[in-house]
């Protein structure tokens, strides 16, 4: 048996119901021989991958799935009132606490600290860029051409998402609050002289981006179109189900460029706002077991995949 290929996995968005990613990861660690030596994410899928990318043991992850709490761990009142002030923001909320939390939890580490190769995906809506923060090895060797497939630079006659990477970030919390800053909900986060915003606003689930750091076998793991209520009965549930409208051509062309591109299955009815829904660890576990039985029986209904050179 040769050497294992390069696998990545990329984490999509999905607010609360990204508690399922952790799940994914039960299962994936379980068959230790497809767990990804790259990560990228966006929105909640940048946190797992983040703490993923740190070595965070999975009991670890559980066990801050239990205890999450929305104002003790993400939502930020004082900054919220502050920035209000400064910058005559009202009706939203900042997000400080996630960064802090994140930083805490990777020990003050950089992008470049960190033995499995991670990016964070944001977008700076004011100038239609994706940004994405990677560490400095990674950005040397990114395939553009793995990027502009999926997004196309604008052009003199076209309109499109230039791309921006950000290589010398030394705070990965900074770059996961602005990659989890829905608009609307969430203050932008100011970096570089940019409002950033949620991530998955150009790349839901950033298997082009995996791609671009050199995995050659790629996992997508998808969310999004849980965000598609089954009734509209509120204004937010009429937005919600706008985002997944909008995202679905997106999601196609991003799970199409994955080995295994999938979305999760049993969690439409799911809430985007509590944490406490545990029972998803095991739906992401079961979904990703699924998979990957598909995968060690050679039938998968994309191109073959050749594991080991």
């Amino acid at each position: 048996m040769g050497r294992v290929k390069r696998i990545g996995i990329a984490f999509g968005g999905g607010a609360a119901r990204g508690i399922v990613h952790i799940g994914a990861l039960r299962a994936l660690r379980n068959r230790p021989q497809y767990l990804p030596s790259i990560a990228a994410g966006s929105s909640a899928g940048s946190i797992v991958a983040a703490l993923f990318a740190a070595g965070l043991k999975q009991e670890k992850l559980e066990e801050l799935v239990r205890e999450f709490d929305w104002f003790h761990h993400v939502i930020s009142l004082s900054d919220t009132v502050r920035r209000a002030i400064d910058e005559r923001q009202v009706g939203v909320v900042s997000n400080a606490k996630l960064g802090n939390m994140m930083n805490k939890l990777l020990e003050g580490r950089s992008f470049d600290d960190l033995e499995i190769d991670l990016a964070v995906v944001a977008t700076d809506l004011e100038n239609c860029r994706r940004v994405i923060f990677t560490s400095q090895r990674v950005a040397k060797r990114l395939i553009q051409k793995e990027l502009t497939q999926f997004l196309p630079e604008p052009t003199d006659s076209l309109p499109g998402c230039a791309i921006v990477v950000i290589s010398d970030c030394k705070d990965i919390g900074m770059a996961v609050r602005a990659s989890c800053a829905v608009p609307g909900v969430f203050m932008p986060v100011r970096i570089r002289g940019m409002r950033l915003f949620d991530g998955g606003l150009v790349d839901q689930v950033p298997v082009d981006v995996v791609r671009a750091m050199g995995a050659n076998v790629t996992i997508g793991i998808s969310l999004a179109l849980a965000f598609i209520p089954q009734k509209f009965k509120s204004t937010p549930s009429v937005l919600s189900g706008m985002v997944g409208v909008l995202a679905v051509q997106q999601l196609r062309k991003s799970l199409d460029r994955a080995d295994i591109g999938f979305q999760i299955q049993g969690i439409d009815r799911r809430s985007l706002i509590d944490p406490r829904q545990l029972d998803l660890l095991g739906i992401g576990e079961r979904n990703m077991n699924e998979w990957l039985d598909v995968w060690d029986s050679g039938k998968l209904s994309r191109r073959k995949l050749r594991l080991f050179d």
